[in-house]
């Protein structure tokens, strides 16, 4: 009996690990409903292309609207180029910073571009370019990658080594 629990209880775990394997994958595959490759939709079943389907104008606010650069910008002086790609709402900008800054958190800092708090694990972003993305809240959190690849370190524990790249995704839960 205890074995056929056991097996039981094996099976669900890897029934609920695979459920949220296929969830995660949906979610983080930008595509789209119309076909389009660039992120984008190009109309809705009614023909608007406002994302309605009655015709009405959609009032939600964008994540944008909160943001302090809604352009690609070039910010600051230094020897070393950054290039801070920020992500959302399948729109992107690069902030190029030019520093002298020893880790990514300290060039973003120079430009008052974060807001969040160090922790004992590292320091927890919450605020990117004017835009909070937290956990608590919303169920979001900004992803910090470099070449498309997630960081397995901090921005606080990231050394600028040279001119670099990363990107950072507004990501939902």
């Amino acid at each position: 009996m205890k074995t056929k629990l056991h097996i039981l209880a094996v099976l669900l775990v890897v029934f609920l690990l695979v459920l949220s394997f296929v969830a995660c994958n949906e979610a983080g595959t930008g595509g789209t409903t119309d076909g389009a490759t660039d992120g984008t939709t190009e109309g809705t079943t009614d023909g608007t292309t406002d994302g309605t389907t009655d015709g009405s104008t959609d009032t939600t606010p964008s994540l944008w609207d909160g943001a302090t650069y809604k352009e690609s910008v070039t910010l600051g002086e230094g020897t070393h180029t950054l290039a801070i790609t920020v992500e959302m709402e399948n729109k992107s900008i690069v902030l190029s910073i030019k520093t002298d800054a020893a880790t990514v958190k300290d060039a973003l800092a120079e430009h008052h571009l974060i807001d969040g708090e160090q922790q004992a694990i590292g320091y927890m972003m919450s605020t990117l370019n004017g835009v909070r993305a937290d956990w608590n809240l919303d169920g979001a959190y900004w992803a910090f990658y470099q070449g498309g690849n997630y960081m397995m370190s901090g921005i606080d524990s990231t050394p600028i080594e040279g001119d670099a790249s990363y990107e950072f995704v507004y990501t939902k839960a």
